[in-house]
């Protein structure tokens, strides 16, 4: 009997213990597993996206600035874009043509070039933190490997987490703020907190 006792005993642990491992290792949040399906299809879908262009109004915030300007995007590849800023009459204030790991800055009709990724060139230039390393995948709202995130009840992205180097940023979609085109949802307005930073994105047209 205390064979039988003791047996049953060490596979109820086992089961508990695997249970609770199990939960302190999925950091996925789903607002409703009803539209889970609807989120992996959607990912699907927007990993098959790999040149697009979009244009919007970016604002960013810290103890030190307060700038809003328009904005063009042009992905090309993977690791190729172009990221242009304008002010309210489309006059161009800053360029940034990304090749691979190098950083090619338009500023003042003066051209730079850097052989570091933009993130660190903007940060060195003017102490301005943005995640560009990572902003294509924010943008279409498919963090890879990323398994901090919050879906709402309609199955769309709503929440999630970047590390990005000492960094960790905080993503906002809201709900009501996506492109429907019958085929793919896209986002329409992104918000990113870090610290004091906080950098708001309002896409205004999408081109694919």
């Amino acid at each position: 009997m205390n064979k039988i006792f003791i047996s049953y005993f060490s596979k109820l642990l086992i089961i508990v213990y695997l249970s609770l491992f199990s939960a302190c290792n999925n950091k996925t949040t789903i607002a409703n597993n009803k539209y889970y399906y609807n989120w992996n299809h959607q990912q699907q879908l927007l990993l098959n996206i790999k040149h697009y262009k979009l244009s919007g109004v970016i604002t960013y915030i810290s103890n030190e600035y307060n700038i809003s300007a328009n904005f063009y995007w042009q992905q090309t590849n993977k690791n190729n874009y172009k990221f242009i800023l304008t002010n309210q009459s489309n006059t161009i204030k800053l360029c940034l043509d990304v090749i691979n790991n190098t950083t090619n800055l338009v500023i003042n009709n003066n051209i730079l070039c850097y052989q570091q990724p933009p993130g660190i060139v903007i940060k060195q230039l003017f102490n301005i933190d943005v995640p560009f390393k990572y902003l294509n995948e924010i943008i279409l709202g498919i963090i890879k490997g990323n398994q901090y995130f919050t879906l709402n009840k309609y199955g769309y992205l709503n929440k999630t987490i970047l590390h990005d180097n000492n960094n960790v940023w905080n993503i906002i979609y809201s709900k009501h703020h996506y492109y429907h085109n019958n085929v793919i949802v896209l986002s329409k307005y992104v918000e990113l907190y870090c610290k004091n930073t906080n950098i708001k994105i309002k896409i205004h047209d999408w081109i694919i």
